[in-house]
């Protein structure tokens, strides 16, 4: 009896070394299979960088415009007031004067 149980201990131990190795090459199978290329090939990337600078410059140049014009905008309305103060004062002081 003390025989049959080591052959079964034995047994049982190489049936999970077979089962963890089928498993384990499943699993390099599925890695293969789900593995995404990640890495840009160095042109493709000195491309993209030279199309992202261009945008860049693009996107900087229409915002600076753009408030450039809301910059206009204030001060041609702040100009406004200040010579509706300055020509109320002349006017006051003329009436006082």
């Amino acid at each position: 009896m003390g025989e049959e149980k080591k052959t079964e201990k034995e047994m049982e131990e190489e049936i999970e070394k077979e089962v963890e190795a089928e498993v384990l090459e499943k699993l390099e199978e599925e890695l293969k299979e789900l593995a995404v290329p990640v890495a840009i090939a160095p042109p493709e990337h000195t491309k993209l960088l030279d199309r992202l600078k261009v945008i860049d410059d693009k996107v900087e140049f229409v915002v600076g415009e753009l408030a450039q014009r809301q910059g206009e905008k204030m001060g041609f309305t702040i100009g406004i007031l200040y010579g509706l103060i300055v020509g109320i004062l002349v006017y006051v002081i003329f009436l006082i004067g």
